[in-house]
């Protein structure tokens, strides 16, 4: 089952789930702090962003060393950081780092049942 497919309250746990991680890969508590119930996918990416272009700025070697960690795909890192222009890269990480979490919290769900 795809997220497209998933009825709104599993999705919208899917996010938590995913949220959860993302927070302690990034070991920032944030990320979570009153997530909304609604659009919270949004809001989780636009929090994820200013982490990210902070990393980016500051802490490059640490980012690539928590995308490997988390086990976001190398070959789409790499296609972000060639192809993309570096405003744009933040918001395509983000969305690459929120789409594995969500991945793997419909895996850790699906086998849990």
């Amino acid at each position: 089952m795809m997220s497209s497919e998933l009825s709104p309250e599993l999705s919208s746990e899917l996010v938590h789930s995913a949220t959860e991680r993302i927070s302690i890969a990034f070991d920032v508590d944030h990320l979570a702090d009153d997530l909304p119930q609604v659009d919270s996918r949004n809001v989780l990416h636009e929090r994820l962003v200013r982490v990210l272009i902070e990393l980016l700025t500051n802490q490059p070697e640490r980012l690539m060393a928590i995308l490997y960690r988390i086990d976001v795909s190398e070959e789409a890192v790499n296609r972000i950081f060639s192809t993309l222009l570096p405003p744009d890269v933040p918001d395509a990480l983000a969305e690459l780092i929120i789409n594995r979490q969500i991945q793997k919290a419909e895996t850790r769900q699906r086998y849990r049942s």
